[in-house]
């Protein structure tokens, strides 16, 4: 006997059905007490709405994981030029300290670690609790990165972690100065007209002509911060100047509310009082060193 081919119903008529069936289904709804109501919704979303919000959930998750991967291979891009650009760095004033017979430079290391924002003082955005490394013993303030910039500084051991400041915190401050080592200043964080936190260069010769878009770096003076770090970019000179030094507003590198893994920089040991001014990356994670 020969059976007619039958064909599946269409995309449209699936929803064009199921449409229906809520309508029916809320109207019927509607003639009924509240927590009637409340099981027969259960049990529809339980069963007929099941497969379509499970679809629309699996579409949101996979959406989240793609746009986490793009975030980390940007975050890996940025991560391979800062360290070229600061090897680069450290093998020129290694040849010119061999020049001078002078010691051979440390190396610190850097530690993964994860941030959370608004911790331990619940709505503070510009705190954060790190988790990771065990700081216990460690010495602080202990300068906090990523591969695109300068995050902030954690401050004091929390737990087995620690707590610290993003770089939109009040009390920050980190010298910089141009990629190229034409400039040197500091930058502290400001709230610009939208409400927004940006950084402020101060201290910049008044004879110097800074351009926009000029990447600043950290020196690495004081210990806190390994150098060569992106700190951010001037975007327009500030008014009105201070006396002889110049103040520019700068772009950050890094936005907190968008930072999740970071490094912690370990300092070399300068007991033996040579300076360490230098970067590498064993296989296993980034390391970091001045």
């Amino acid at each position: 006997m020969n059976y007619p081919d039958v064909q599946p119903p269409s995309r449209g008529t699936l929803e064009l059905t199921t449409l229906l069936l809520v309508l029916i289904l809320g109207g019927i709804a509607a003639s009924l007490s509240r927590e009637r109501e409340s099981q027969i919704e259960s049990a529809v979303r339980a069963t007929v709405l099941y497969p379509f919000l499970a679809l629309h959930r699996a579409a949101a998750e996979r959406a989240q994981i793609e746009r986490h991967n793009r975030e980390l291979l940007v975050e890996r891009e940025s991560l391979t030029e800062l360290v070229m650009r600061t090897r680069a760095q450290a093998a020129r004033a290694d040849g010119l300290r061999a020049a001078e017979v002078l010691p051979p430079l440390l190396v610190g290391s850097a530690t993964p670690a994860v941030v959370y924002p608004g911790r331990p003082y619940v709505g503070n955005p510009d705190v954060f609790m790190l988790d990771g490394p065990d700081f216990s013993g460690r010495e602080f303030p202990i300068g906090v990165f990523t591969g695109t910039g300068l995050v902030g500084v954690a401050r004091t051991p929390h737990g087995r972690g620690a707590s610290g400041e993003f770089w939109s915190h009040t009390d920050f401050r980190v010298t910089v100065m141009a990629e190229d080592g034409g400039t040197s200043g500091f930058v502290r964080s400001i709230r610009a007209e939208s409400g927004h936190p940006v950084l402020l260069l101060e201290g910049a010769p008044f004879q110097a002509d800074i351009p926009v878009g000029t990447l600043l770096v950290t020196t690495g003076i004081g210990g806190v911060y390994p150098p060569g770090i992106p700190v951010g970019c001037v975007r327009e000179p500030s008014t009105p100047e201070a006396g002889w030094m110049k103040r520019y507003v700068v772009e950050p590198a890094v936005r907190p509310p968008e930072v999740r893994d970071v490094f912690v920089w370990e300092r070399p040991d300068l007991s033996a009082g040579v300076e360490a001014d230098s970067v590498s990356v064993p296989a296993d994670s980034a390391s970091v060193g001045r």
